[in-house]
């Protein structure tokens, strides 16, 4: 991430989350807040995403495999 297309956002956090999150980039050896809260982010969208997958799955909606789409049939449980 670069500060010049960075967006600002301001956000409070409990003394407990502050002082993980502050761990966190210890440990991950992330260069700032930013980076640790950029990646928790970045990991919840994923979750969802994959949770919508695996929703999809369950559902039965299937594309037609028999035309050679390429996809290969899941019941989604990998992705959760």
């Amino acid at each position: 991430m670069t500060y010049d297309t960075a967006q600002r956002v301001t956000v409070s956090l409990s003394p407990h989350l502050a002082r993980y999150l502050d761990q966190y980039q210890k440990t991950h050896h992330l260069s700032s807040r930013s980076e640790a809260v950029a990646q928790a982010i970045q990991a919840l969208r994923e979750r969802e995403l994959a949770e919508a997958y695996a929703d999809y799955a369950r559902s039965g909606e299937f594309v037609d495999l028999e035309n050679g789409d390429g996809l290969e049939e899941s019941d989604g449980s990998k992705w959760l």
